[in-house]
């Protein structure tokens, strides 16, 4: 029996599907860039701003480079380590070892953060490890090296074989969205935590060096007009989080979104 030839249409689109692999558009590059990096700064300001400064003495301006790095971390290296396959427009090595140089990064950031609020609380004889957003933080960095070990054993150093290697990277790359989301979680969680502590959602604002009682009053302000602006700058970091977890995930959701050599938007421009 003589076999169908597959019609003109399809053999077009098979094509172009080789030739021209469906990415990420660079607007939607610039934008995820920009929501990306865009929390990091607005907490470097709040630090710099509102909380009195960066220091390594102990004191509370200590403590401020712990959410700088962690959202450095675990939000703008993170989130463009789990795209960086499908966003950035270059040779699949190159993509990998940036990937891979994304991830150390991520580690090493986390690991500044994670000194800074350890050696704060030491200093200022605050207890460890007592609330849920310490409590999931802890989870989510482990859960980051874990994952970070099992990719470096299993794609950059030779463990396993190359079936082995396929059959692991759906999973390595799930189980990377998953601590991204949870990471995000994290965030929220420690943004609402610090705002209450500092009674900046309170009817009295109460700066970062504030250390009189009343920083633990927590009622509502009477009027939205008397909401400080370190509380409404710490709201919209709040909010470009949510905005980039939809980002990522519809990145990583959509299938025609591949790992080709090069972005539309770049090529376009290229061929301009």
């Amino acid at each position: 029996m003589m076999k169908s030839s597959p019609s003109p249409r399809r053999r077009s689109r098979s094509r172009v599907s080789e030739a021209d692999p469906p990415t990420v558009s660079c607007g939607l590059f610039i934008v995820f860039e920009v929501v990306c990096f865009l929390p990091t700064i607005l907490l470097l300001v709040w630090s710099l701003y509102y909380a009195g400064g960066l220091a390594w003495d102990g004191s509370h301006l200590q403590f401020n480079w712990h959410p700088f790095c962690m959202v450095l971390s675990m939000v703008t290296f993170l989130s463009n380590g789990i795209v960086a396959f499908r966003v950035f427009p270059f040779h699949r090595r190159a993509r990998k070892a940036l990937h891979a140089l994304i991830q150390i990064m991520t580690l090493v950031s986390a690991a500044v953060g994670l000194t800074a609020v350890f050696q704060n609380h030491q200093a200022q004889s605050i207890p460890h490890l007592y609330s849920l957003h310490s409590w999931c933080g802890l989870t989510v960095a482990c859960l980051a090296l874990m994952q970070w070990v099992s990719g470096a054993l299993t794609f950059i150093l030779p463990v396993l074989s190359a079936v082995k290697r396929a059959d692991f990277k759906p999973w390595h790359t799930r189980i990377g969205v998953l601590i991204f989301f949870a990471a995000i979680a994290t965030c929220l969680i420690g943004i609402n935590e610090k705002m209450t502590f500092l009674g900046n959602h309170t009817h009295g604002h109460v700066s970062a060096v504030a250390t009189d009682d009343s920083a633990h009053e927590h009622k509502p302000p009477a009027h939205y007009s008397d909401l400080p602006n370190e509380a409404i700058l710490c709201n919209i970091v709040g909010v470009l989080l949510l905005f980039l977890t939809a980002i990522v995930f519809f990145i990583v959701s959509q299938p025609d979104y591949t790992s080709g050599d090069k972005l539309r938007g770049f090529q376009l421009l290229a061929s301009s």
